[in-house]
């Protein structure tokens, strides 16, 4: 617990991460709300008409808008305590490069494969899901509190879970899957694929893929506490 709090004291530019996500969504409240601004959603959030408009560059700036204080809080708790993790392990250049890559595929496995459901996306879902399967490919055995299980199995989860809601999405108009997922927001509400499962899974599998290529050669635990203890000087 006590490494912990000092990765999570240390963690400077997951910190810094966090604070501009607040003072963005703080901006747009003052505005009041995004309604107000609706041309900066339109502009800057994930649709195939903005990725068009803005040559690529929403595939980015969805990440940093949300649509409201509960939404923010969600993805700025899990980057303020997983970022702060990866950032303690690998490095600032590696977290943001984790990041980029996750906001990327996620936003791009959104336009891909959530059909209707592409109008808008904001939130850095993308790249928390990256974090997430990260931290859990790198270290399965551990224990991802509250929840009792090993991480693995929890990074494990999270994409079995992702995919399979992302294929029975009802707007994907995927044959006799998108059958289920009309049954299924019957039995469990529409708010069901509200949530952008698409954007999760590429999240999680940039997240997953990275973790794999880092963890290609055998590191020892030794070679990993003199690069961080280097970092820390």
């Amino acid at each position: 617990m006590n490494r912990a709090l000092e990765d999570l004291w240390r963690a400077r530019m997951t910190w810094g991460l966090v604070l501009l996500l607040l003072v963005i969504h703080a901006w747009v409240e003052w505005q009041g709300g995004y309604q107000q601004v609706a041309v900066l959603y339109e502009r800057g959030g994930l649709s195939r008409e903005s990725v068009v408009a803005e040559y690529g560059i929403s595939l980015l700036t969805y990440s940093f808008l949300h649509a409201s204080w509960f939404h923010l809080a969600c993805n700025a708790l899990l980057v303020l305590f997983l970022g702060s993790r990866v950032e303690a392990i690998l490095g600032r250049p590696r977290l943001g490069l984790l990041l980029f890559r996750g906001a990327v595929l996620g936003g791009l496995f959104h336009l891909l494969l959530s059909g209707a459901s592409t109008a808008l996306l904001v939130g850095a879902s993308g790249a928390t899901m990256a974090l997430l399967l990260m931290v859990t490919t790198l270290s399965p055995q551990s224990r991802m509190f509250p929840i009792p299980l090993a991480a693995g199995n929890v990074g494990l989860g999270v994409m079995i879970a992702s995919f399979v809601l992302m294929l029975v999405n009802p707007d994907s108009s995927i044959p006799i899957l998108a059958g289920w997922g009309r049954t299924w927001a019957d039995w469990w509400g529409e708010d069901l694929f509200r949530i952008g499962h698409a954007c999760h899974f590429g999240g999680a599998l940039a997240g997953w893929l990275m973790a794999r290529w880092i963890l290609r050669r055998p590191i020892s635990l030794e070679k990993l506490q003199a690069e961080r203890e280097r970092r820390e000087k």
